[in-house]
């Protein structure tokens, strides 16, 4: 889906630092800096601190202000400092002078950006090592955090601070334990013999806190498997849950615990049982040969089986052995072991037979889910069987289940767009969330297609569920510019409600283009917010709706930084694609193009080719 590619891998990827700096803050900023009340100048000192390194030139002007005697903007100019992260020799030296501030909240804010200057900040070792016996818990453990960050794992100021750190996660404050668990993570392996050692005391507090730091360290702890495996049978479910939970995230080096984590799988406690699930996963390939030895218990056959099926096409292997399962007399087991081929994908198209048969069978209760895994399989040999179920059965469920199989298998087939937009309109009416959720999102997938349904969709905007209300504003957004008879509904979710759904309703408004003009104030208004995430969205749904030179002129350093930064191939092909129909005349877009030629994806780089074609 364009929204899941384009907006949530591409603009909420992006660092506050270039997007504010391309827009031209930094100068205002200054301004209010130098002359502007104490509101204003505390509140530029956390937005320079928001652009970061591009902010380097006002570092001079932040030390100034440390002369302040308002602690509130010391505090927000010493962390200013740390984000920014420049002229590192003096800054270190004003933020060890801060390390003798009267206030501890400061201290704290010098502590926290010394550690973001890493080595060069090794000067205030001594001053950091004094602070280890502060009577402030918090300024303590900070201490310690930012020592074992600056120094090496085997120095000496490291070796006094690991102590403090494993003692601190027995501290009932939340603060402190959080700061602790970060620290140890940063000394890795050196820390794990103390960390564990704590799993074998009476301090519950900190038995879970050691859970939580092993898995922070990951698979540097594996040395404290084995004590990991004696706590997942503790009496206390919460601490089993985390043991459970530290094993999955140390991973390989703990794969001798598979076996202990199938038995969680039968756990009496809920979340013990879904933290063994996930940590099996974690496993991947390598849990698969203990959970099919578990498929032979009868005790075990319903609690491994989702556990398979997390696996997803890792899975694969067991396909021989869920076959079997799906000739069970217990439904319910048949109905976990379909949704467990159905998360193996095409790799178990072995039993669309079987599937096929089971769909078919009007007694058989999980016939929805059969469609479900036939539509995973994208095996064209279901077809028949899926146009039957749409054609013939009066369950609604199934109807709307083989409708969206037959999408999977052949989404271009205009016989099934036809039949399927308006059975799954009439599904948004559902009183099952779950059905309203997943027509929703399927008529999204549908883009154009599925115009008809959009007074329907805009109904649903209104939905009590919230997952129902995210998915239908998705829909809309991918469904375009003939989604315009709902600018003003999606328009209220740019000031109102949830502020998740602002840049879902951003993204929707841009995609339906000029027809959203009515969006323009707001949408401007929102580029003056500290959200980054919303600020990117706001100036590319501009872009879409009004695409003056100006406007464009903003929304091309955006692109721009995303085409760099963007992890994701697909995010960076669609940003080539864009920049090539709006990036005509900029410097900046062909630069930034030209450097895509680059690019380790071969897409990306025809991509950035045929933009660069378009600019001349």
């Amino acid at each position: 889906m364009r929204y899941a590619t384009l907006l949530m891998a591409l603009f909420l990827s992006l660092a506050a630092s270039d997007l504010l700096a391309e827009v031209k803050e930094l100068e205002g900023l200054t301004e209010k800096l130098k002359s502007g009340s104490l509101a204003e100048k505390t509140k530029a000192v956390r937005l320079l601190g928001e652009i970061g390194p591009a902010a380097a030139e006002t570092v001079p002007l932040l030390l100034e202000s440390l002369n302040t005697e308002y602690q509130g903007l010391r505090y927000e100019v010493a962390i200013a400092l740390g984000r920014i992260n420049s002229d590192a020799s003096t800054v270190v030296r004003a933020l060890t002078q801060l390390l003798s501030d009267p206030s501890p909240h400061v201290k704290n804010s010098a502590i926290e950006s010394l550690r973001l200057f890493g080595d060069a900040s090794r000067p205030s070792l001594p001053q950091l090592l004094s602070m280890l016996n502060d009577k402030e818990p918090l300024i303590r453990v900070g201490a310690a955090r930012a020592i074992v960050q600056i120094e090496d794992a085997e120095g000496d100021a490291t070796v006094k601070a690991i102590p403090i750190l494993v003692a601190a996660l027995t501290n009932e404050r939340h603060d402190v334990s959080i700061e602790a668990i970060h620290g140890v993570a940063s000394a890795g392996e050196t820390a794990v013999f103390a960390i564990a050692n704590l799993l074998d005391g009476k301090n519950l507090v900190g038995k879970l806190n050691a859970c939580d730091a092993l898995a922070a360290i990951g698979p540097a702890a594996g040395s404290a498997t084995d004590r990991l495996i004696d706590t997942v049978s503790a009496l206390e479910p919460k601490l089993r849950a985390q043991a459970i939970m530290a094993l999955g995230e140390i991973g390989p080096p703990a794969e001798r615990s598979i076996p202990v984590l199938i038995n969680a799988l039968l756990d009496a406690d809920i979340q013990v049982r879904i933290s063994a699930e996930h940590s099996l996963r974690r496993f991947g390939k390598a849990a698969l040969p203990a959970l099919m030895d578990g498929l032979k218990s009868e005790t075990l056959q319903k609690s491994v089986v989702p556990a398979i099926a997390e696996l997803g096409s890792e899975a694969a292997g067991a396909v021989g052995s869920l076959a079997q399962l799906l000739k069970s007399k217990d439904s319910a087991l048949q109905r976990e072991t379909i949704i467990a081929l159905a998360a193996i994908g095409p790799e178990a198209k072995s039993t669309t037979p079987q599937l096929i048969k089971l769909l078919q069978d009007e007694q058989f209760n999980f016939r929805p889910a059969a469609a479900f895994a036939l539509g995973r399989m994208h095996d064209e040999k279901a077809l028949p069987a899926l146009k039957g179920a749409v054609d013939t059965s009066d369950n609604e469920v199934l109807r709307i289940a083989s409708v969206w199989a037959l999408l999977q298998i052949d989404p271009t087939n205009k016989e099934y767009v036809t039949s399927a937009v308006p059975l799954l309109t009439t599904a948004l009416s559902s009183e099952r969330p779950e059905i309203r959720r997943e027509s929703a999102q399927t008529l999204g997938q549908l883009e154009s297609r599925a115009a008809t349904a959009v007074p329907a969709l805009e109904r649903l905007l209104n939905d009590h569920d919230r997952i129902v209300r995210r998915a239908s504003l998705i829909a809309l957004a991918e469904i375009g510019p003939d989604s315009q008879s709902a600018t003003a509904a999606i328009l209220r979710y740019l000031t109102e409600g949830d502020p998740e759904m602002h840049p879902i309703a951003a993204y929707a408004l841009g995609r339906i283009g000029p027809p959203a003009r009515s969006a323009i104030p707001t949408l401007q208004r929102m580029l003056n917010g500290r959200d980054p995430h919303e600020t990117t969205l706001a100036a590319w749904a501009l872009a879409q709706i009004t695409p003056d030179p100006e406007t464009i002129g903003i929304t091309i350093p955006f692109l721009c930084a995303a085409l760099v930064r963007a992890e994701n191939p697909k995010v960076r092909l669609e940003v080539a694609k864009t920049l090539g129909s709006i990036g005509s005349g900029s410097e900046i877009a062909k630069k930034t193009l030209q450097e895509s030629l680059k690019d380790s994806n071969e897409s990306v780089r025809k991509a950035a080719e045929s933009a660069i074609s378009q600019l001349k």
